[in-house]
């Protein structure tokens, strides 16, 4: 074969492949974009599905760690009141302990006791941590913060006993108010307390304090008992009497002293 006639055969052979090679690629691109266009509206809807799996496990974190958190704020507050639990009882046991000592001093010698019994539908009576044991006995004074009257003990046992408060009907002691002098007698009724056997010609204040007198030889002189609320007299009665406002309600405290001895 000439020279010639082999230049023009590999002339021939190399524009075939570039024709088959162009055609090829007009082919792949016209399938590319034809796909494309059928595909198209399936990626979107991966991409959106994609998108939103993305923002609900965000959201599912976030939830998770608000809650962690949450659940952290309510420990540490639950700590925190827990603690202030804490130091409210200790303030609160310091200063029965200072008051206690405050009575030493005056000669009057207690034992601090805790309510431990309680009918909140009468209060007539509730049941302390203390009896026999500890040197308990029937008829000794109950008082609360403040020298006030809280009732006395009336049945006792090894290592408890039962307090009647001064709201028990059996309850009389010989008072007198602070400011004019009035004497007269305190009773229970059940549910409050009056001043009773007041004399004629005499009229307490509204708002005076009234003490025990001392004079029935049962109640200790000058302890609390209550304050005048209401003065009612009557011509048909022989005595005047008060309605008592407690200082000191029996549902109102959780310790108590009880006065051993008094010199």
């Amino acid at each position: 074969m000439k020279k010639s006639e082999f230049t023009l055969w590999l002339f021939f052979l190399l524009l075939t492949a570039l024709f088959i090679f162009f055609g090829q690629n007009r082919v792949i691109s016209s399938l590319q974009y034809y796909l494309g266009g059928i595909l198209s509206p399936i990626e979107i809807i991966f991409n959106r599905a994609g998108n939103w799996l993305f923002f609900w496990q965000n959201a599912i974190s976030n939830i998770k760690s608000v809650k962690e958190s949450n659940a952290r704020l309510l420990l540490e507050n639950l700590e925190l009141y827990n603690k202030i639990s804490r130091l409210s009882l200790l303030e609160e046991e310091n200063a029965l302990l200072r008051e206690q000592a405050d009575l030493r001093q005056k000669n009057i010698f207690t034992r601090l006791a805790n309510v431990i019994g309680r009918d909140f539908q009468n209060n007539r009576s509730f049941l302390i941590d203390a009896g026999a044991n500890d040197g308990i006995a029937t008829n000794m004074i109950v008082i609360s913060k403040g020298k006030t009257i809280i009732g006395r003990i009336d049945n006792v046992s090894y290592g408890t006993s039962k307090v009647q408060t001064i709201l028990d009907t059996q309850i009389r002691i010989a008072a007198v108010t602070t400011t004019s002098n009035i004497s007269g007698l305190v009773r229970g009724l059940g549910s409050s307390i009056i001043f009773d056997l007041i004399a004629k010609n005499k009229k307490p204040e509204t708002g005076e304090l009234i003490t025990s007198s001392g004079t029935d030889g049962i109640w200790p002189r000058g302890f609390i008992i209550g304050k005048i609320k209401e003065v009612t007299s009557s011509d048909n009665e022989v005595f005047n009497t008060a309605n008592v406002e407690l200082l000191a309600e029996p549902q109102d405290f959780d310790s108590v002293f009880i006065i051993i001895n008094q010199q």
